[in-house]
């Protein structure tokens, strides 16, 4: 499946030469400083003492192979997560690629924490995971409206980053039904 318009711009174009690949243990390490250290953390809904703990930077640290044999609608959101910016990982730049990873960070804790809401603490925690993809597309506007407005945008401060948050959302509501993850097909979002 190619996406030529997304990741063709200069701003998210991957470097001539350059594997993120190589300096992938640098950049999952960063993200995870940014988010999980930084001045945000306590309000997100997982607190993972290290990249070990976060399950999508840990794949992509390990450079996890994605288990095939698992059919589609049983795979959890952080196999989906992880696919989708492995996918991307070598069409963008280190920049894009911290962006584009808080993004999947920050969505799947939105989703985990809307559909765990009425859950202790303790159940919470066994939970974080362990949803599947299909409602993804339906927390979109909560998603931005809400959770990352009312948490000052977890310190993405750039406004051109917060503007490249709603394509970004477009695009893996776009590739969630391209890939069969979900029913649920955004009407507005252009086919790119």
């Amino acid at each position: 499946m190619k996406y030529p318009y997304f990741f063709d711009q200069a701003k998210r174009k991957a470097e001539v030469g350059k594997n993120l690949d190589d300096d992938m243990p640098n950049l999952v390490q960063k993200i995870f400083d940014e988010l999980y250290k930084g001045e945000f953390k306590d309000k997100l809904f997982s607190c993972p003492k290290s990249v070990e703990e976060e399950p999508i930077l840990n794949y992509l640290s390990k450079k996890t192979e994605l288990d095939e044999k698992i059919p589609k609608n049983e795979r959890q959101c952080n196999m989906v997560f992880y696919e989708y910016l492995k996918s991307f990982k070598n069409l963008i730049n280190d920049k894009y690629f911290i962006l584009i990873t808080k993004f999947v960070l920050l969505f799947r804790e939105c989703f985990d924490l809307t559909k765990n809401k009425d859950k202790t603490q303790e159940e919470r925690a066994k939970l974080v995971g362990t949803l599947t993809p299909e409602g993804l597309p339906d927390l979109c506007n909560e998603f931005y409206g809400e959770f990352l407005i009312n948490n000052e945008f977890f310190g993405i401060n750039d406004q051109d980053d917060r503007d490249e948050i709603i394509e970004l959302i477009q695009h893996f509501c776009i590739w969630l039904y391209k890939n069969e993850y979900t029913k649920s097909k955004l009407s507005l979002a252009p086919e790119n």
